[in-house]
C-alpha cells in the first residue's frame, strides 16, 4: 500500500451512505419549534414526516410509537390516576395555572430532542450537501394543528371517562 492511496483515503469526506437521502428533511429549528408549540404529538407528527421524507418510516416506526405512547401514558397517569391529582396540584402549585401545559411542552422537547438525535446524520448530511429543506411553516402548521387538536381531544376523553 503507497502512501498516496493513503493520503487519499484521508482526504475523503467522511459521509454515510449519501444516495439514502433522497429529500432534505425538516430543519431542526421547525422540528423545535412545532414541538414547543404544538406538544408531543405534533412532535411526533413532525418526526414521522421527516421519517417518510428520508425513507426511513419503516426503521423509525418504533422510536415513532415510543414518543406516541410516552405522551399517552404520561397523560393515561396524569387525568386518570391518584398520583396524577398529587403531579397535577403541585404542577399547578409550582408552575401556576399552565403547570399540565408546560409539563407537556418539556415532554415535546424531549420527545423532539430524540427525534434530532434519530436523524443528526441525515440533518449534518443535508447541510453538508446543500439540500434544498422544505418549507417549515407548511409542515410545521400542519403537525401543530394536528397535535393540538389530538391532544385536546385524548385530555378530554381521559377526564370525561
Amino acid at each position: 500500500m503507497s502512501s498516496d492511496s493513503s493520503r487519499d483515503e484521508l482526504l475523503q469526506p467522511v459521509l454515510r451512505d449519501t444516495s439514502s437521502i433522497s429529500a432534505a428533511p425538516y430543519s431542526v429549528q421547525a422540528l423545535f419549534l412545532t414541538a414547543f408549540f404544538g406538544g408531543p404529538l405534533a412532535a411526533v407528527a413532525m418526526l414521522a414526516t421527516n421519517s417518510y421524507r428520508l425513507r426511513r418510516a419503516y426503521k423509525d416506526l418504533p422510536m415513532l410509537l415510543l414518543g406516541a405512547a410516552i405522551f399517552l401514558v404520561s397523560a393515561w397517569i396524569i387525568y386518570r390516576t391518584g398520583a396524577g391529582v398529587v403531579l397535577r396540584d403541585w404542577l399547578t402549585q409550582t408552575l401556576g395555572q399552565r403547570g399540565i401545559q408546560l409539563f407537556f411542552r418539556l415532554e415535546a422537547l424531549a420527545i423532539a430532542g430524540g427525534g434530532y438525535l434519530l436523524h443528526r446524520q441525515e440533518q449534518r448530511t443535508s447541510d453538508l450537501l446543500g439540500l434544498k429543506r422544505p418549507n417549515g411553516w407548511i409542515g410545521g402548521l400542519a403537525c401543530l394543528a394536528l397535535g393540538i387538536v389530538l391532544q385536546v381531544l385524548i385530555a378530554v376523553l381521559l377526564t370525561a371517562a
